[in-house]
């Protein structure tokens, strides 16, 4: 695996074993598509997949100054900032061999943007823990929630997209025996505390702060909350599901390939207190069917998520570009 300095995935790839190339932050861009020829040649590297628009142009250039060979694959996570479309396709169309995107939103948005499709959707893989295998966090002891609380929970970065503070209205209208515990850290974080102590509910909102153990959190949840203004395709969604946890999203984005309205879970219009509201009452005052919702997203989590699916379908992407040089 190459990948840059510090880079999370090449740091967890080496605490794996992996043989990993690190490119420091600081290298130029003639010097990392050197960096990256001279790997592929050293390690007869049959396939690159770069996972970003940058190492996109460092493989690729490389190729074009005839530096390299190897076929090259480019992962599409989302393109988060709408101002970079364009870079992005000039990049996209001229570079890699093959596009993968992991949302059909993502790849259909900008199919929209450019006028024609680009690439395949192969959904990555997310691991399914055994039912009851997960210890929960101990609320109680580690944050001072009442043992007999009902917890709604939200996971992810504290931006302005995440849009919280819906969370955060939307527990001023729910019984005192709910709570809001939110996992994750971000510059929003002391707007949010000071938003919470304006409505009065400061006591009943967890500001867990970022964690290793998502897993352990989501579990102790009665409700998964994820009110983004924008997403691609939430790993948030996925690693609840995975744990058959109830969730209510926002209807934005990629969501509906994760969530299947009243299906695997429930979905509002973003912005809609008033909606989710209402879907957090209906999840709290009927468990059964929501332990159904949550069983029902697991399944489905198994089905287009599976590990052996997303391996089983790059695998076969990445043997044909290499034969076909």
């Amino acid at each position: 695996m190459i990948g840059a300095f510090h880079t999370p995935m090449l740091e967890e790839a080496a605490a794996r074993g992996y043989p990993t190339v690190r490119i420091p932050g600081g290298v130029n861009l003639p010097g990392g598509v050197r960096a990256v020829a001279r790997v592929c040649r050293e390690h007869a590297i049959d396939v690159v997949n770069a996972h970003s628009l940058r190492m996109t142009l460092v493989a690729g250039l490389a190729r074009s100054f005839r530096l390299m060979q190897t076929p090259l694959v480019t992962t599409i996570h989302n393109v988060a900032d709408r101002r970079n479309d364009r870079r992005a396709r000039t990049v996209l169309e001229r570079f890699p061999d093959e596009v993968i995107f992991i949302s059909r939103y993502e790849r259909d948005r900008l199919a929209e943007v450019w006028g024609r499709a680009v690439g395949l959707v192969i959904y990555s893989g997310v691991e399914l823990p055994r039912p009851g295998a997960t210890e929960p966090i101990d609320l109680e002891a580690k944050h001072g929630v009442p043992r007999d609380a009902r917890v709604i929970g939200f996971v992810g970065r504290l931006s302005p997209e995440k849009a919280v503070g819906d969370a955060i209205a939307a527990l001023v209208r729910l019984p005192e025996d709910v709570w809001l515990c939110i996992v994750g850290d971000g510059p929003e974080e002391g707007a949010l505390r000071a938003e919470a102590r304006r409505k009065g509910v400061e006591r009943r909102v967890v500001f867990a702060g970022f964690s290793r153990e998502v897993d352990r959190y989501l579990v102790g949840l009665s409700v998964l909350v994820l009110p983004s203004r924008r997403e691609a395709l939430p790993v948030t969604l996925r690693e609840a599901g995975a744990l058959a946890i109830p969730v209510i999203a926002a209807d934005v984005g990629g969501v509906r390939e994760i969530v299947v309205p009243r299906e695997t879970g429930l979905v509002y219009p973003t912005g809609d207190v008033d909606a989710l509201v209402r879907a957090i009452r209906s999840m709290l005052e009927d468990p059964s069917r929501a332990a159904a919702l949550g069983c029902a997203a697991r399944e489905r989590i198994a089905q287009l998520f599976g590990v052996r699916r997303w391996v089983d379908e790059t695998e076969a992407l990445f043997a044909r570009l290499a034969k076909s040089e």
